[in-house]
């Protein structure tokens, strides 16, 4: 993975050298490799300072000090920080951080059960149920069967329990499989749900098996996973395709 000296740290954050010299001090980041001449910075630093700025504009009251960042960013998986860095939409910004927020609550109550079979259980709930609960206005157990999900220690449960309502990506509830019409593309071709349920698309139904499907509780987009394996479908990918679904939901709101 890439690092960086402290002028290319500067630029690409846009901080200054007190900054993250401060920053570095109070453990939001993890500094240089060594002191002096040469001393380069992680990628996982650059990252921070990019978020940093983003949690103390659009959550201020959830991260009213640096210290509630430094928990907030502790926390973080290096997939998260890059995902959530990645995130230009503000409401997507907020949806998510309050996701993993209300995940790393959970983990310490269900040890057991892998962190990603809880993610999946989380993908039943809308954006507004995860902000809800966040704030503490919703009550998670009134949402998620708590000990149905922890007494699932097998994560395939809970991946045969996705398949069936057809939950795509870790970010959002999805709309389910019997929502979505049986027609889809061929050779890998997107087949987008708009608001009522319905879809756009040229090819003849298919396997539920066949598609991997992107979006959030509005938009879905699906793609042949044939097509997939011929590409690179990491998490740049996967971000793409949910802004995309972000703004066409936008848009179906506006003319609604």
């Amino acid at each position: 993975m890439r690092s960086y000296d402290l002028t290319e740290l500067e630029e690409m954050s846009a901080l200054s050298r007190r900054t993250i010299s401060d920053y570095i001090s109070r453990g939001l980041l993890a500094g240089p490799s060594h002191r002096g001449r040469g001393a380069r910075y992680p990628q996982r630093d650059l990252d921070a300072l990019r978020l940093i700025p983003k949690l103390r504009t659009v959550l201020k009251p959830e991260f009213p000090n640096l210290n509630s960042v430094r928990i907030f960013l502790d926390a973080l998986t290096i997939a998260d920080l890059r995902h959530l860095v990645r995130l230009s939409n503000e409401r997507v910004f907020e949806v998510e951080v309050r996701r993993i927020r209300v995940l790393n609550r959970l983990k310490p109550f269900l040890p057991a059960v892998p962190p990603e079979a809880i993610a999946l259980a989380m993908n039943r709930l809308t954006p507004e149920q995860i902000c809800g609960v966040d704030r503490g206005q919703i009550q998670i157990g009134s949402l998620l069967d708590i000990e149905r999900i922890s007494s699932m220690s097998d994560l395939r449960m809970h991946e045969a329990e996705a398949r069936n309502h057809s939950y795509a990506n870790d970010s959002y509830a999805y709309t389910r499989s019997e929502d979505m019409p049986s027609e889809s593309g061929p050779n890998g071709e997107a087949a987008v749900a708009n608001g009522n349920g319905s879809a756009q698309s040229n090819g003849s139904g298919s396997s539920d098996e066949r598609w991997e499907r992107f979006g959030n509780s509005t938009v879905q987009v699906r793609i042949e996973k044939t097509a997939l394996s011929n590409v690179r479908a990491g998490p740049s990918l996967s971000d793409t395709i949910r802004d995309f679904a972000q703004q066409i939901e936008t848009l179906l709101k506006a003319s609604s």
